[in-house]
């Protein structure tokens, strides 16, 4: 199979593009499902739509994205449950004081490296901010008004509307703000998105409180996110200089920025400008993002990658009346959507890689707007049993949903509970360009086997030392797992990053030779790789050596996993040639506590069977002290080591993971 990668795929795109023979957009590579659905590798597809429509946008006191507080109809057919968890949320909201925010506590990064005290802070007044907002526009009363004039007040008197660990974009680098040279990053446009739903759903109201309090909503928010957005080229995340690989930050914070102008800006020059920037902004994320649709960043930045871009698109749509609507039912826009699908294992739990943790089960009604507006049928129904399985709570929490979200939620409910329900258990996917498969024993079920084996870049955003490291499932249950991310700290993004032990492969299930692990970069990378589709043997083949540095010695190293969806067994052959003899290990990490036995190494109803005369096999306790990481496995983890018996240059290893 000969491999493209993205900019290879990219570069043909454009030399096709400009030869005539296809309109931007509409290029197909196979990818995706198993099925071997087409999906598309859009060119600037945003500015291409959205441009075209030149200065149509819907003027901004005739634009109604959601009823206002006083327009009781809307408020008044929400589902009476959720009517009363709204009014109860605020009642919560609306007691005890308000929490202080130090510079002492805003210095915590920098000092220690703790994010999480500041965090809690700051998003805890936004998200009580947000639930007297959602209160008030049920009860309309005016009970919650002055306490959401505090909340307002607050945060506007603020330094800083972000997070302490990105205030290394200013020149000032970390430490404290430097309130004369605001950023753009994702909490600070995510706090201007939410004043702005106040000022809009809210606006005649707290007129009544105090005329002042919607103008300080404009100036501040114009001041510190809008302003810069609009004459500043130079934040990475915007991907308008140079060639910065782009993540999740392009479409959450630009589609904060579009709610914030749309529902503030009036000047119709400058608002028609801004929505043209991001355009422009996200037209670089899509040419960034995955050919194939997936997400390169693992299944927990689905919601704030793929669905953020979503968002994006609706936003446009409806500040256009409609017009533009084929952004959300083109291809490449359903692909993205439909890859969270692709990725779910059973209960819940998800293919994850990178910094993602197992479980990254997207918000119910977020799933269902998603598959509503690109047509895709079992996204909705996915969204549907979602509901069931973890029902739609409302009340954003301390760093929970923000604001915009909370209200499209509300506004999704009755839909989300009324469609067919249906889980997502594919029989398999294949992602080319992330280099991913999936494949389930039984599809349909979650009984039997389910693996996925990835092969991308060790350079990728959010990426780890993992290039063609592999998970296990079986009956629904993790066997071989991919632990995932701990808590953020300043490390997490520090050069140091790949001292943290779960990002290095000798902690995922690949091999150590002669001591030596897998190496980050983009140019580590498994290569080499062949798929074959199969109703019984699904398989992929890839080449770990590129992944390795010069000092492994790894001249070629063939790892195959097939599932053998007849036998009911999983294989795994490892053929590999090194320049030296070196000691040699290969790492299984698991959730569940494995036993060395006669066969091999059992690991909850599954055993690893494989040579003993080649391999001998120890295992480790790992303790767990770290919250998510706790959350996700339990106190501690497992590593099986499988040592070579004796230093080795080249071997064929054949292993088996069935039931016991």
């Amino acid at each position: 199979m000969t491999v493209v990668d993205r900019r290879t795929f990219l570069a043909a795109s454009a030399a096709v593009v400009g030869q005539g023979l296809v309109r931007p957009g509409e290029l197909l590579a196979t990818a995706g499902s198993d099925t071997g659905a087409a999906v598309s590798g859009p060119l600037p597809l945003m500015a291409v739509t959205f441009g075209a429509l030149g200065t149509s946008l819907v003027a901004r006191n005739d634009w109604r994205p959601l009823p206002k507080a006083s327009e009781r109809a809307g408020w008044e057919a929400l589902p009476p449950d959720v009517r009363d968890t709204l009014v109860k949320n605020a009642d919560k909201a609306a007691t005890g004081d308000w929490p202080m925010m130090l510079a002492t506590d805003e210095l915590e990064f920098k000092r220690n490296g703790n994010r999480s005290r500041y965090e809690a802070l700051s998003f805890g007044r936004r998200s009580r901010l947000g639930d007297l907002v959602m209160g008030e526009c049920v009860a309309g009363s005016g009970k919650y008004l002055d306490q959401i004039a505090n909340g307002v007040w607050l945060i506007c008197e603020e330094s800083f509307w972000g997070a302490q660990a990105h205030l290394g974009a200013q020149k000032a680098g970390a430490g404290l703000a430097d309130a004369a040279e605001p950023i753009v990053e994702l909490f600070s446009a995510e706090t201007a998105a939410t004043l702005a739903w106040v000022a809009y759903l809210l606006g005649d109201k707290l007129n009544l409180v105090s005329p002042l309090l919607v103008p300080r909503i404009v100036m501040e928010t114009k001041r510190r996110v809008l302003e810069p957005y609009y004459t500043r080229d130079d934040f990475g995340w915007m991907g308008l200089t140079g060639k910065q690989h782009l993540n999740n930050w392009n479409p959450w914070i630009n589609s904060s920025i579009l709610t914030a102008t749309l529902l503030l800006e009036t000047d119709v020059a400058r608002r028609e400008q801004m929505v043209g920037k991001v355009c422009r902004s996200l037209d670089r994320f899509l040419e960034d993002y995955s050919p194939d649709g997936a997400c390169e960043e693992g299944p927990g930045y689905w919601g704030r990658s793929a669905a953020s871009f979503y968002e994006c698109c609706r936003t446009l749509v409806s500040v256009h009346a409609g017009k533009g609507a084929a952004v959300l039912v083109h291809p490449f826009t359903r692909a993205m959507g439909h890859f969270i699908l692709d990725v779910h294992i059973a209960k819940g739990s998800y293919v994850n890689y990178g910094d993602a943790h197992v479980e990254a089960a997207p918000e119910p009604t977020l799933a269902y707007q998603f598959g509503l507006a690109t047509g895709d049928q079992e996204l909705v129904e996915f969204g549907g049993f979602e509901a069931t399985r973890q029902p739609v709570r409302f009340g954003t929490g301390t760093g929970g949903a923000s604001l915009s979200r909370e209200l499209a939620k509300a506004f999704a409910v009755a839909g989300v509970r009324g469609v067919a329900r249906r889980d997502a258990l594919g029989g398999g996917a294949w992602y080319p360009a992330l280099q991913l498969m999936t494949a389930r024993e039984k599809p349909g079920s979650a009984e039997g086997f389910y693996v996925a084996l990835q092969a991308a870049s060790n350079g990728r955003p959010h990426g780890h030392c993992d290039s063609g490291s592999f998970i296990v499932f079986h009956d629904g249950e993790p066997v071989f797992i991919d632990i995932g991310v701990g808590t953020y700290t300043a490390q997490t993004f520090s050069a140091d990053r790949f001292g943290i032990w779960t990002m290095q492969s000798p902690f995922h299930n690949l091999p150590t030779i002669g001591g030596v692990g897998q190496h980050d970069g983009y140019a580590y990378q498994a290569r080499e790789v062949r798929y074959e589709k199969s109703d019984v043997r699904p398989m992929l083949s890839v080449n770990l050596a590129g992944a390795y540095p010069k000092e492994a010695g790894a001249q070629r190293w063939m790892r195959t996993l097939t599932l053998d969806r007849a036998a009911r067994k999983v294989e795994l052959l490892e053929e590999f040639a090194l320049l030296r003899e070196a000691p040699v290990s290969l790492s299984f990490m698991t959730a569940k506590e494995p036993a060395v036995v006669a066969e091999g190494v059992r690991v909850g109803g599954v055993l690893l069977a494989f040579d003993g005369t080649q391999l001998k096999a120890t295992t480790e306790k790992i303790a767990l002290t770290d919250p998510l990481l706790r959350h996700s496995w339990g106190d501690a983890v497992w590593r099986v080591l499988l040592r070579s018996a004796t230093p080795v240059a080249r071997a064929s290893w054949k292993l088996e993971m069935r039931a016991a």
